[in-house]
C-alpha cells in the first residue's frame, strides 16, 4: 500500500491572501528525507448553472498565470464562516446576477494534489432566474454568456475550453445527466 508520508519540519516561505507556500521536510518509509513544495489554497466553489433551455452559463475572463482569456463556469472562494453551496449561491448571484431553485453537489476534486491542498465544491444549479445585474469585486473583471449544453461539452472535447474545474463540472454534469 501507499503510506503517508511523516512531516519532520516546515518552513513557511510565503503568506498571501489567497496562498501560502511551504517548504516542508518530510521522512519517506524507509527512513530517508526529502522535501515537499506545499501550496496552501483556500476551498473554493463552483457552480454548473444550466437554465430550462438546456443553456449553461459561463464566464470568460483574463487569467494571468496563464496570460489568457478563459471560459469558466462561475466560481470563486469559499470565504471564512461560509459554507461551499453559500460560496457557490453568492459567486453565481455576483457572476451572472442568476439564481437558482435547486442545487446539488456533483463532486468536490482536488484542483492540482501534487502541490496544492485546493479543493473545488462544484455545484449543479437549476431553476434559474435573473435577479439583478452582475455584482463583480473591485478588481474583477469578467463576462459571462449562456452556451447549449452540447455546445459546452463539444468545447471541452475539442480542446476549447482548458479550465480544469469547468471540464470536470460540465463532465459530472452530463454523466448524471446521461448516467
Amino acid at each position: 500500500g501507499v503510506n503517508q508520508l511523516k512531516t519532520i519540519s516546515r518552513q513557511n516561505v510565503y503568506s498571501g491572501k489567497i496562498i501560502k507556500v511551504y517548504n516542508d521536510e518530510v521522512e519517506l518509509e524507509d527512513g530517508r528525507r526529502t522535501t515537499r513544495e506545499v501550496v496552501s489554497h483556500k476551498q473554493a466553489a463552483a457552480v454548473v448553472a444550466v437554465d430550462d433551455d438546456r443553456k449553461m452559463l459561463l464566464v470568460t475572463q483574463f487569467r494571468y498565470p496563464v496570460h489568457a482569456a478563459i471560459r469558466e463556469i462561475p466560481a470563486g472562494l469559499v470565504d471564512g464562516g461560509e459554507t461551499p453551496l453559500e460560496a457557490a449561491k453568492r459567486e453565481l448571484k455576483e457572476e451572472t446576477g442568476y439564481e437558482a431553485q435547486e442545487w446539488s453537489l456533483l463532486t468536490s476534486p482536488y484542483s492540482s494534489p501534487g502541490s496544492h491542498d485546493e479543493v473545488i465544491h462544484i455545484f449543479a444549479a437549476s431553476g434559474l432566474k435573473r435577479v439583478s445585474g452582475q455584482n463583480l469585486d473591485e478588481f474583477e473583471e469578467l463576462t459571462f454568456d449562456t452556451v447549449p449544453l452540447d455546445e459546452a461539452l463539444g468545447k471541452v472535447k475539442n480542446g476549447e475550453i482548458r479550465d480544469g474545474k469547468t471540464i470536470i463540472g460540465i463532465l459530472m454534469y452530463w454523466a448524471r445527466q446521461n448516467g
